[in-house]
């Protein structure tokens, strides 16, 4: 019997993200419920020289355990739902910086229009239009989102990708959303490439950083950049 392929909705990656998002805020919710019933049960009286204000004070702490469960969910939350290290989406945010404005290319004076945290493409595809606008959480769900599209699947298939840790696939990851996912065995990567492939590890900072077009004007930016990739590759070494 041969196998069938399954075609997946558009609408099904949407809705398992949202299905996440459900059953964290359920699991964030009952726990509150549960303290704040225990709470309730053992409320001691007024007049138990000084219990009251313990209990109040325990009551109050409840609520600074929600809030910083929220920033929790509103910082970390769309992140997770993708298979994409988060230091490397940091790192990006970083060098790329957000612009809640549609803008274009500061090269070219012209295309490729873009926003957020340097997205030039919507989910869908389409292409940004100056008059676009965007929020914060939204360019968040979309640099993760094409992150897991368009960088990650070709990042796999770089030789020990699986044996990497967060940290030094969150470096690649920079690396290829700035100079091209396909970076990897191209001709003008070639010792980077090699380190790489040869798992010379101890090696890879020093190679990142000869990628930051030397004598150039954006040589002083891109040896930040190529800096700081290399230093989250140690880190986590």
């Amino acid at each position: 019997m041969k196998n069938k392929t399954l075609n997946i909705p558009e609408s099904w990656p949407s809705a398992i993200r949202g299905y996440k998002n459900y059953r964290r805020w359920n699991y964030y919710l009952d726990n509150l419920r549960k303290a704040m019933a225990s709470t309730t049960t053992n409320l001691p009286k007024e007049n138990d020289n000084g219990d009251y204000l313990a209990s109040e004070a325990k009551a109050s702490s409840y609520d600074v355990y929600l809030n910083e469960k929220i920033m929790e969910i509103d910082e970390q939350g769309n992140e997770n739902n993708y298979d994409v290290p988060v230091p490397g989406l940091n790192l990006i945010k970083e060098f790329e910086g957000f612009r809640s404005k549609a803008y274009v290319d500061p090269l070219s004076g012209n295309l490729p229009i873009t926003i957020g945290w340097g997205s030039t493409e919507k989910q869908d595809g389409s292409l940004f239009e100056l008059g676009d606008v965007i929020t914060r959480p939204e360019a968040d769900e979309l640099l993760a989102y094409q992150c897991s599209i368009k960088y990650i699947p070709v990042l796999r298939e770089i030789p020990f990708w699986s044996e990497m840790s967060d940290g030094q696939k969150g470096a690649l990851l920079s690396f290829a959303y700035n100079l091209g996912a396909h970076f990897y065995g191209s001709k003008n990567f070639a010792t980077i490439t090699k380190v790489l492939k040869n798992k010379e590890w101890s090696q890879v900072p020093e190679k990142l950083y000869l990628y930051r077009n030397p004598g150039s004007r954006v040589e002083k930016g891109l040896a930040r950049r190529r800096t700081a990739e290399g230093n989250l590759w140690k880190s986590s070494s």
